[in-house]
């Protein structure tokens, strides 16, 4: 049975991004975690190899150990695309068809890549394209001096399929030579050995600008939902005050089933509320698994809810109403306790404080309220 191994490049520098683009969300999911899924879903790999930067070898095997479900490794990235793919190679034992993709283009269907791995299996080289639409002109000494034929032209994408022995040639014959090309294409072209074409669609696009974000979220259909939170809760004398996670000094604590943090069950609400699934006692209703729970526990099974309704949090605005104590000194604790289960940096979670100048219950000292917005992207 003929053995098939994936390279999934995911080691560019990112010179015109200025971030690391395989990291980059688009909609819920990063630019790598979407190639890793096309990979997956292909059906057609006995193995692939992401090629990464060291400093992100940690966050790519994560990614793979999630999604794939085939054999897999990460290769450390050279300093150009080709040594990347030499680098892929060498570690590569055996295989009958070794397949290409640029990770940035994560839009690439499942089918496109089996069916270039397929090609390759015949005809020892393939790759995938779409047809120029343009008229292409030539320049010399920046004077047109000539019209091409755009019948005969096609705009080439990855993937990029050859048979294991040719493409290990065309990379041995390129370093001999000296020779660095733009793409596995180039180097199999120098040995005069056809290429079979394989037609591609226009959504497989190349993340490589912060102009093509806009584009990629337009073809993923990226959505944003907003949700709003509330919860109020009783002081009573001798109970412990959790607010934000912390534990503050008080002569009364709120009261609740859970350890009634009023705060993140604002979060907590307006989290549930910008997917639609009920509320905070709908899922954590007042029976003994959830008695005297940590309302952070709480909040990381929202977070669960929330991701597998396919959003991801991006941000997070909250108000504490309440008297006293003081709370200022805190605050920064409780951002960070939020941050860290909601999987967000503490510079997209607000925590503030405010007084009612006496009036209502807050102002009384006789309760706590909390309210909250949150925002999502999915």
């Amino acid at each position: 049975m003929a053995k098939v191994v994936g390279i999934l490049l995911a080691a560019g520098n990112a010179k015109r991004m200025g971030e690391n683009k395989m990291m980059i969300r688009i909609g819920a999911k990063t630019v790598l975690e979407r190639s890793l899924e096309a990979f997956e879903k292909a059906e057609c790999f006995d193995k692939v190899l992401v090629v990464c930067q060291k400093v992100d070898e940690a966050e790519t095997s994560a990614a793979a150990s999630r999604i794939l479900s085939m054999p897999f490794d990460t290769v450390t990235g050279g300093e150009e695309r080709q040594h990347s793919v030499a680098n892929a190679l060498a570690s590569i034992e055996d295989a009958n068809v070794v397949l290409v993709h640029d990770g940035a283009r994560c839009f690439v269907k499942p089918q496109t890549l089996s069916g270039c791995a397929e090609a390759a299996l015949k005809t020892e080289a393939a790759a995938v394209g779409v047809r120029t639409i343009d008229t292409i002109k030539r320049l010399k000494a920046e004077q047109i001096i000539e019209t091409l034929d755009r019948s005969e032209l096609i705009n080439i994408q990855t993937p990029q399929a050859f048979s294991f022995e040719l493409i290990k040639k065309a990379h041995k014959q390129a370093e001999k030579d000296g020779f660095l090309g733009t793409d596995e294409c180039s180097l199999v072209e120098r040995m005069g050995i056809p290429i079979t074409f394989i037609e591609s669609d226009s959504s497989n696009i190349k993340v490589t600008t912060p102009e093509d974000i806009a584009v990629a979220k337009k073809i993923a259909g990226e959505t944003v939902r907003v949700g709003t939170g509330y919860d109020v809760h009783r002081l009573k004398k001798g109970r412990h005050l959790v607010l934000g996670g912390e534990t503050i000094p008080y002569t009364h604590g709120l009261v609740g089933h859970s350890d009634a943090d009023v705060l993140l069950h604002a979060i907590i609400d307006a989290l549930l509320g910008a997917v639609a699934s009920r509320d905070i006692g709908h899922h954590f209703p007042c029976i003994d698994e959830f008695k005297n729970a940590s309302s952070l526990s709480l909040l990381s099974k929202t977070v669960d809810i929330v991701e597998e309704a396919g959003y991801q949090i991006t941000s997070i605005d909250s108000t504490l109403i309440m008297q006293r104590p003081k709370v200022s000194g805190y605050i920064d604790n409780m951002r960070v306790n939020i941050a860290e289960k909601t999987g967000l940096a503490v510079s997209y979670v607000s925590v503030k404080a405010t007084t009612t100048e006496g009036l209502g219950f807050e102002g009384k000292g006789k309760g706590i309220s909390a309210m909250a917005t949150v925002t999502l992207i999915g």
